[in-house]
Formats: structure tokens, C-alpha cells, sequence
């Protein structure tokens, strides 16, 4: 296996870093603290910037034809600009209470695929919708967990519902967006946490963010074999995202949501993003086409 030293990007109090993303209309990193209601921006040449989105944000995703991101926020999407701010919602997806948006990604097709979740967690209480454009959100998936983890590769989606601790392989059509349940891809041993945000690289593997594993680790989605570890010193890392100008850079968010004053001693750098450069190559990110 081989290893891989996470750096310090940029050092924060983040209750919970999410929503890891590259804009490369801007050269910017850009994520999110789903609790503390901000979104975050940061450049390659280090100016960072954060936007109180006034609710939970989750997701973003860069936006086709617009100098914009899409976000999730607590019960739909909206488009965001540091200019501008957050619009009205696009699509609300739910109203209740409990539940919030969680991940979401755009699929090749530029669909964008997103869950929701209830606070606190309760099995089997989310679920998982696709947004196509200017239509009606669509449900795909019903009674999961904590949502997250989306990638594509050619006829095939992987998806992490991080409850059940696996890597879900599902066949994936790309004209219609319709998905069946094939296998599991990976079972994530416990001692490795479990698995939360996903990228997958040009060599077609998945990056796994694992929630209390200190790190990103590579599987192969084909033999379920561990190949790589990008270690972080925070043991809840959330999601992580290739980007960077040549896309061999990796952005890493972590949190520290549970999180005893004990173990934030012990770990003071949780809930820091964290960044480095890889030898293999992601794939560039999926935009939403609306």
C-alpha cells in the first residue's frame, strides 16, 4: 500500500467540513461547514474567502454556462456566486423538520445526484435524489442513512450510504439516469472508519474520505482491494476532490462533529482542510447543466 502525507491548506474550527469541490472558472477550492453555515473559497495563489449561507449547506458544484455554483442547502438547491450571494431555491426536494440536504455530485450527463438526511441520523430515514435541469427532482434510492460519496465510471455508479460501512456499485445509464444495484465494491474493515466522500481518479479507483480512518484510501472498485493512503492528522475526514490546474491536486475537509474537548486536544488540526499533490491524474468535475 502506498502512503501519501496530507499538508495543512488552511487551519479551521470546522464543525463539519463537507462539500469538497474544484471551480476551475475561478482556479478556486472550494467547501463547506454544513453545521456552521459557511462556504468557503480559496485560490491558487491563497486568498481565501467564507459566505454565511444563513441555513446548511452541503454541496457544490460547479454550474454549465454560469459563473456559478449550485448548492445543497437545507431543504432544496440554489445558485451561489461570491458576488451575489445565494439565490432563491431551484428545486426544494423536502420540508420536513428533521431532515437536511447531505452530498450530492453531478453525474456525466450533468444531472445532479443528492441525499438527504435526518439529524440526528436515524437508519433508513433519507434518501437519495437526481435533478435534471429544470425538472422535478426524482427519488433513486429510498431508506438510506447518511447519503454520500457519488462517482461515475463509464456504465457504472459507486454510492456510500457511510451506515453500512461499503462501497455500493450500481449499473448506471447515462441517456436515462436510471441505476440498478449490482454488488458491493467495498467493504471498509471498521478499525478504518467508514466510508463518507468519494473522487475517483483517471485510472478509474475511488478515493475514499473515511469518516474516523484519519485519511483518504484508495480502493479498487473491481477487486476491492486497498492501494493507497493519503494520511491526515484529524481522525474525521469527510470528502475530498481532485482538482488544482494539472487536476493531480486533492482537496481534504475534515470535522469535528462529536468530537470530545479530549480528543480536539489530541487532534487539535480537526476540522483544518487539507491538501496534496498525487501521482495519478482525477477525473475533471461534472457540471450541472440547467
Amino acid at each position: 500500500m502506498k502512503l501519501y502525507q496530507a499538508e495543512l491548506l488552511a487551519a479551521l474550527p470546522d464543525e463539519l467540513g463537507e462539500g469538497a469541490c474544484w471551480w476551475p472558472e475561478r482556479n478556486s477550492w472550494c467547501w463547506v461547514d454544513i453545521l456552521g453555515h459557511k462556504i468557503y473559497l480559496r485560490d491558487v495563489d491563497g486568498r481565501q474567502q467564507a459566505f454565511d449561507a444563513g441555513t446548511y449547506v452541503s454541496t457544490l458544484v460547479p454550474v454549465t454556462g454560469r459563473n456559478e455554483l449550485l448548492v445543497g442547502l437545507k431543504d432544496g438547491v440554489a445558485f451561489f456566486s461570491p458576488e451575489h450571494g445565494i439565490g432563491p431555491l431551484i428545486t426544494v426536494l423536502h420540508g420536513a423538520p428533521q431532515l437536511r440536504c447531505n452530498d450530492g455530485k453531478c453525474d456525466p450527463a450533468g444531472r445532479l445526484w443528492i441525499g438527504t438526511m435526518q439529524m440526528p441520523a436515524a437508519e433508513g430515514t433519507g434518501t437519495l435524489y437526481c435533478i435534471a435541469g429544470k425538472q422535478a427532482p426524482v427519488v433513486k434510492l429510498r431508506s438510506v442513512t447518511i447519503s454520500n460519496g457519488l462517482v461515475w465510471r463509464g456504465n457504472k455508479m459507486y454510492y456510500n450510504d457511510t451506515h453500512t460501512g461499503t462501497v455500493q456499485e450500481f449499473s448506471y445509464d447515462g441517456q436515462t439516469g436510471e441505476i440498478v444495484f449490482t454488488r458491493i465494491a467495498v467493504k471498509v474493515p471498521e478499525e478504518l472508519g467508514y466510508p463518507d466522500g468519494m473522487a475517483i481518479d483517471a485510472d478509474g479507483m475511488l478515493w475514499v474520505a473515511q469518516w474516523g480512518g484519519s485519511g483518504v484510501y484508495c480502493w479498487h472498485p473491481d477487486t476491492g482491494a486497498l492501494l493507497a493512503k493519503v494520511e491526515v492528522p484529524a481522525p474525521h475526514v469527510s470528502s475530498c476532490a481532485f482538482g488544482g490546474p494539472d487536476g493531480h491536486e486533492m482537496l481534504i475537509t475534515t470535522a469535528r462533529e462529536h468530537m470530545t474537548a479530549a480528543e480536539i486536544a489530541k487532534y487539535p488540526l480537526s476540522g483544518s482542510v487539507f491538501h496534496v499533490r498525487l501521482p495519478v491524474k482525477g477525473m475533471p468535475v461534472n457540471y450541472f447543466k440547467y
